[in-house]
């Protein structure tokens, strides 16, 4: 029986926990070094929940919702991503993806975000768009640290947004252009 669980990262059950990480090193190998254990979650400040749609104890689809405080044009926000968003090669095309984004969105929305941002790959911006963002052109993600910053869109990446609370809203030009600092840590950005 299919089922969707939103949990803690850290409190993934094992068995699934395996599953998600053989799936991350096969969709993102470079990410990996070989050999090494892998940190999961990979950045514990952003105490990233996980929603995973897990049918009769095997990992259908899954995605990371990491949260953290921005300082953005003189305001602070609470910030809300998305991220490791991947589908088991058996159940790709069936429409799973697409509905666990919608389910994050509605995630986000119930935590009281201010803003969900996160980047993609361009050719990706259209099914995100299907979740309830919009593509925020000119505005960049600044990943890493403030030392050792770098932007996504030398990535080539497309950024995606959503304005949630009326505060966010009404300071809609503030996210027009320019560079939202994230500030998690060395090489990270989601």
């Amino acid at each position: 029986m299919m089922e969707l669980l939103q949990i803690p990262q850290e409190d993934c059950p094992a068995h699934l926990k395996d599953q998600i990480i053989a799936f991350m090193r096969t969709e993102w190998p470079q990410a990996f070094q070989d050999g090494e254990p892998v940190a999961w979650p990979g950045n514990p400040s952003t105490r990233p929940y996980s929603l995973i749609y897990v049918d009769d104890g095997v990992v259908i689809c899954h995605l990371a919702v990491p949260r953290t405080t921005i300082f953005h044009e003189g305001e602070t926000y609470e910030a809300f991503g998305i991220s490791e968003v991947l589908t088991n090669p058996l159940y790709r095309r069936k429409g799973f993806g697409l509905k666990l984004i919608r389910e994050a969105f509605s995630y986000t929305m119930a935590q009281n975000a201010d803003v969900s941002l996160f980047t993609c790959h361009p050719d990706l911006v259209s099914f995100y768009s299907r979740g309830g963002w919009e593509r925020a052109d000119g505005l960049a993600l600044i990943g890493g640290t403030r030392e050792r910053p770098f932007r996504s869109d030398s990535l080539g990446l497309a950024t995606m947004l959503h304005l949630a609370s009326p505060r966010a809203r009404s300071r809609r030009d503030a996210f027009r252009s320019g560079g939202v600092q994230l500030e998690l840590g060395e090489r990270m950005l989601w």
